[in-house]
Parts: C-alpha cells; sequence; structure tokens
C-alpha cells in the first residue's frame, strides 16, 4: 500500500461525495486506500460514506463518536497501513495525477515529508498558490536548502497538512499526532512544527495538489472568544512537546515567529464580528503574558534575533514591539496600541482571517 488518504468529515453531506470520488480516480498501479473518518455526523453524511465505500473496495469507513479534525485524523493514522499519509478535507477537492506526480517525487529522492502548491477556490474563482521554491529544504544545508527553509518558514506553508505527503514511519517513530482542536488552534501549523522539530528529508515540488475551498465557513472566519486561550494552549503544547524532546532551542527560529503571529492574530480576530473593546484586548494580552511557556520562550537568551528573517521590515519591527511589551507585561500600553491602530491592521486582518 503506497498511499493512505485519510479525510475527516463531519456533517459534510453536501462535499463529502465529491472529495471522495475525486480520490477514486486514482487509476496509477499503485495501492491506495480512502479512510473516512465519520465524526459523529448527525447528517446524510454517514449513509453517503458507506455507499461510497460499497462502490469502491479501496474506501473504508469508520463512524466514531464526535471528537474534532484533529483526533478523528490520528483514528485514520492509526488505522493506515499505506508507505505515506495524505491528510484530505472533505470540504476541498484533491487532485490525484499531482499527487501521483507528488509521490513519485518524493520516492526518489527518498523523503520523510513532501509539499506542492495548491488552488485557492472562491466563488467559483482560482487562484493558484505557489511552493516558495523546488528542491530539499534544511535549517542548515546548501545556500539554496536554507534560502528554501526560510521562504516557506516564513510564508505560512506549514500551516497545512493537505497539501503535503507524510511517511508514515516516520511520524510513528517520533510519537507525532495530532492535537484536539476543541482545545486549541492551528492544529496543522503545531503538528508541522512537531514534524520539523525531528529534521526530516523535506522535498518541495510546485505542483497543485489540491483545490483549497474557501467558501465554507471555517474556525477562522468566525468569531471565537476563546481564541486567545486556545492560541496560548497551541504554544504550551508546542514549548512542552519540544522542551521533553530537547529540541527547543534549535527550534526557536520557529517558535518565535509563531507566538508573536499567534499573538497579533489573537488581538485581532474577534473585531471584526465584535468590535473594538479595550477590556478584552487587555484580557487577551494578559492570557499570553502569563503564560510560562510564552515567558520561557521570548526570554530565551537572543529570542528577539529570530525575527529577522521575517520578509518585511514593518513586520520585523512590529513584532520586537509586541514581544518586548508582552516580556514587559505592558498590558495596557500594547492594548491600547492594537486598540487605535485597528484601522490601519485591516489590511493584515483581512490576510490572515481566510
Amino acid at each position: 500500500m503506497e498511499i493512505s488518504f485519510i479525510i475527516p468529515v463531519y456533517n459534510g453531506e453536501k462535499f463529502i461525495r465529491r472529495c471522495i470520488r475525486e480520490i477514486r480516480k486514482w487509476e496509477n498501479g499503485e495501492q491506495i486506500e480512502i479512510l473516512v473518518i465519520d465524526d459523529g455526523s448527525s447528517d446524510s453524511t454517514g449513509k453517503i460514506c458507506d455507499e461510497e465505500a460499497a462502490a469502491d473496495s479501496r474506501v473504508r469507513v469508520f463512524h466514531i463518536p464526535n471528537c474534532g479534525q484533529g483526533l478523528a485524523r490520528n483514528y485514520g493514522l492509526r488505522e493506515a497501513v499505506g508507505k505515506y499519509i495524505c491528510f484530505a478535507d472533505a470540504d476541498d477537492r484533491a487532485d490525484v495525477e499531482q499527487i501521483y506526480r507528488l509521490w513519485k517525487q518524493t520516492g526518489a529522492v527518498c523523503a520523510d515529508v513532501a509539499m506542492g502548491g495548491y488552488y485557492r477556490v472562491s466563488a467559483g474563482e482560482k487562484e493558484r498558490v505557489h511552493v516558495p521554491g523546488e528542491g530539499l529544504m534544511k535549517r542548515e544545508g546548501s545556500t539554496a536548502e536554507t534560502a528554501l527553509y526560510h521562504k516557506v518558514k516564513t510564508e505560512s506553508m506549514f500551516g497545512y497538512v493537505w497539501n503535503k505527503l507524510y511517511r508514515r514511519e516516520f511520524l510513528l517513530d517520533h510519537d507525532i499526532w495530532m492535537d484536539d482542536i476543541r482545545a486549541m488552534n492551528m492544529e496543522d501549523f503545531l503538528f508541522n512544527m512537531k514534524v520539523w522539530s525531528h529534521d526530516p528529508e523535506f522535498y518541495c515540488t510546485d505542483c497543485p495538489v489540491c483545490y483549497y475551498v474557501t467558501d465554507h465557513v471555517s474556525t477562522t472566519r468566525k468569531s471565537d472568544p476563546e481564541v486567545h486561550i486556545k492560541s496560548v494552549n497551541m504554544i504550551r503544547s508546542l514549548v512542552g512537546f519540544l522542551d521533553r524532546e530537547d529540541l527547543l532551542g534549535e527550534n526557536m527560529d520557529m517558535v518565535v515567529p509563531l507566538i508573536m503571529r499567534s499573538f497579533c492574530w489573537s488581538m485581532i480576530k474577534n473585531i471584526p464580528y465584535e468590535g473594538k473593546s479595550l477590556e478584552s484586548l487587555q484580557e487577551r494580552a494578559w492570557t499570553f503574558a502569563g503564560a510560562a511557556e510564552v515567558e520561557k520562550a521570548l526570554g530565551y537568551p537572543g529570542a528577539g534575533e529570530h525575527l529577522k528573517s521575517l520578509p518585511s521590515v514593518l513586520q520585523r519591527w512590529f513584532y520586537l514591539f509586541c514581544m518586548c511589551a508582552l516580556k514587559r507585561k505592558m498590558i495596557k500600553s500594547i492594548s491600547l496600541f492594537f486598540y487605535v491602530c485597528y484601522p490601519v491592521m485591516k489590511r493584515y486582518a483581512s490576510a490572515v482571517l481566510k
């Protein structure tokens, strides 16, 4: 078995059949399996999945109590037998011909992880999103490998799992699993950070393996009163994981920008839905400033140096300002700054609230 496609789905009767059938178009000689995890759906999702399984022996369906997308993916990972794992979202469309191309190149270079580009689809219009470059990427390697690493790190390509292939044994050998989306956000990014911390052979190629459909309501496109709590929980999980694995120091170049990005996102995310509130901003800022894991990471020697690789000078200085304010517990000042300056942050907000 070469590839195990894992599809978690909850109440996806409108799109799950299309998702499964796109993957069923795989007609290459290599064996695949399609594991559909029905995450406690209350509509006709389960029935549709069972119908697809009856029509194609490569489809296996598991009906489980609702536990959230992350834990549902873990269920599929435990059941998978393929050499590589490909996570698919039920409301998106996979391009199996491009995935086949990615798989061929993955095997040729013996990669643990391989990543392709994708199409972002909104209101029927599609926009191609390219990978930052092609080839192997490494934190410490050739000039080209290191440059590609910094591009991928700063262009949000670690934020998705559905445009990648993961060698299953690599995940199992390092005990890497998804976290519970009900308790934290950015679980895809967290998963990829855990993968990267174990220094995989990571290969990038510019083939669009997925149609990422943004028309459906997602957790990033609606109000979340606990966004700051979930963001800090994500940081706690990551820093705790890296600490236990004795990998925190060598991954600070990823951790520090992630903390600052999560902080800024948590401060502004709900404003379009709830309006501006200085009291709410102070509460969110205190949640970050009071977390021991945030204090530990931002207090690490030379932590600010890890913001220098960010692509924008303005972003570097802005993150440094926020970092200093959090370290010094300047909660009123940083909250007032976000309150007053939010109008000029609308472009940034529209970029991150996808």
